[in-house]
């Protein structure tokens, strides 16, 4: 492996430390808040959490890039002025998304049609002026190496964050409003935080005036707004169909299952972190190099390596693993779960990164403005066809796969190749098959195991981790690539890699 690669590696290992918090804060205030709120209180407080990241995609303008795309075409005593531009423009973006929701809170209270969401919006409303002007800090750290610092910064506030939330819900037994209260209060913490920590790494070098315009931001930030208005589309689309047709109740079981397994948005958002800088340095204008495609590869076959497994055993034991989390009553969450991970096979793909490096953000709007009319139109076919929420969910599931096929051509246009030469299918393919038959041992022994949930489940997880190890082995499925990248020169923990497949 290349120094390049080895170090990638390790910066993406770093940004997945920090998101694997984020997971566990996520999935942890889940899971206390849907056992202290009813159905009714829980589907209101996500539904605040679904409008705040609904209209985030539309008011960031896809900034937070920006400083990935930027500092690495400059030279590093220009970064600060290109750090302090970027950031005032967040500042303008998180006042008027922070005003929206005050005066709009009613209007968008009556289109969920949730009354009680009004005042809920009202509550939440300062927490966009604190949290965009923290945005980016991710692409910062990724282009100066130094994401073990964004790991320290990303745990130490989501434990904040989780504090903030559940501790008047669990000791004053407080309702969603106070729940609401807590996030403003751990957002205007991580606010301050965050602005400190944007200047730390060039603090020590000599600042210049950058030639870098606020007409060159935004013409690189525009077409990536233009795919996040089509974007929001996509994303609310199911959300806004299933809470007007399907009520509350129906609501929350979706919400609760319809997401990608956590982990799997952890190592892709570090993957992608990481490339952007890369892939920007690297790009000459003239179609992808072999350094990028071997750059591409190694992405791709890691993020493979690492997703397959977890997604495959995630929809073979999707019912035990949604009731774990959230209690009996939302194990029907479990099928809107099967469906979210089976379309995750094709996410893995690191698309992102490189057509915003090539400076590709037109064609990435255009396929995002195919696969909103696509899932509007047929979104709305299927709610007035069928009784189901679930039809919904696998209809935006295959609008969203044919929106990765439209990426797919525009990168393989760009690298003239065919998509098939960007993909290999073999490996791939043998990850799936032996990821499945590790599964199948312990769902078989799923009903005959009369123990607690929770040991069930972790009971099966270890019975799948032994077969699929030994299956690695027989199949040649190596994972010291990985290992080796962050383990180099720790010559303590090398034995740790020998004993991987």
């Amino acid at each position: 492996m290349s120094l390049g690669q080895t170090s990638n590696s390790k910066q993406a290992a770093w940004v997945a430390i920090g998101s694997f918090f984020s997971f566990i804060v996520s999935i942890i205030s889940s899971m206390i808040l849907s056992r202290f709120f009813d159905k009714g209180d829980y589907g209101t407080y996500k539904q605040v959490m679904y409008v705040y990241s609904t209209l985030l995609a539309v008011f960031t303008l896809g900034l937070p890039k920006a400083y990935a795309y930027f500092l690495p075409k400059y030279a590093t005593n220009y970064s600060r002025d290109i750090i302090s531009k970027v950031t005032k423009i967040f500042f303008i973006l998180g006042a008027a998304f922070s005003l929206f929701l005050l005066c709009c809170a009613g209007p968008i209270a009556s289109v969920m049609n949730n009354p009680d969401l009004r005042s809920a919006l009202i509550v939440f409303s300062p927490t966009p002026f604190l949290l965009l002007p923290t945005m980016g800090l991710d692409a910062i750290y990724a282009s100066f190496r130094k994401t073990k610092y964004l790991a320290y910064y990303t745990i130490a506030t989501r434990i904040l964050t989780i504090i903030c939330i559940v501790f008047p819900v669990v000791i004053f037994s407080g309702n969603y409003i106070c729940a609401i209260i807590g996030f403003d209060i751990a957002s205007l913490i991580t606010f301050f935080l965050a602005l400190y920590l944007k200047s730390w790494p060039v603090k020590d070098v000599e600042h210049q005036k950058s030639s870098l315009t606020y007409k060159e931001i935004f013409k690189f930030a525009l077409p990536l707004l233009y795919a996040s208005l089509w974007g929001v589309i996509i994303s609310s689309a199911t959300q806004l169909f299933i809470s007007r047709y399907f009520g509350n109740e129906t609501f929350a079981e979706f919400s609760n299952g319809f997401m990608e397994l956590p982990l799997v948005g952890m190592i892709l958002g570090s993957i992608s972190a990481v490339l952007l800088p890369v892939f920007s340095g690297m790009d000459k204008g003239n179609g992808m190099s072999n350094e990028t495609l071997v750059v591409w590869n190694s992405a791709l076959l890691k993020s493979a390596k690492l997703i397959f497994p977890m997604l495959i055993f995630s929809v073979f034991f999707a019912e035990p693993i949604m009731t774990c989390m959230y209690g009996d009553i939302y194990a029907q969450s479990s099928i809107y779960f099967v469906i979210k991970n089976l379309s995750g096979l094709f996410y893995i793909i690191p698309f992102y990164p490189i057509i915003l490096a090539i400076g590709k953000t037109n064609s990435y709007a255009n396929a995002h403005m195919i696969a909103a009319f696509m899932i509007v139109i047929a979104e709305y076919v299927v709610c007035k066809t069928f009784d189901s929420a679930v039809y919904v969910a696998i209809t935006s599931e295959l609008c969203n796969l044919f929106k990765i096929w439209l990426l797919l051509r525009v990168i393989a246009n760009y690298a003239h190749m065919k998509i098939t030469e960007l993909l290999p299918p073999k490996p791939m393919t043998i990850l799936i098959m032996i990821s499945a038959l590790a599964s199948l041992p312990p769902f078989l022994l799923l009903d005959f195991l009369n123990m607690n949930k929770f040991i069930v489940l972790f009971v099966c997880l270890g019975f799948f981790l032994v077969d699929y190890y030994v299956l690695c082995w027989i199949c040649k499925v190596t994972y010291r690539d990985i290992a080796g990248g962050f383990l180099k020169n720790k010559s303590r923990l090398n034995a740790v890699v020998k004993i991987l497949p």
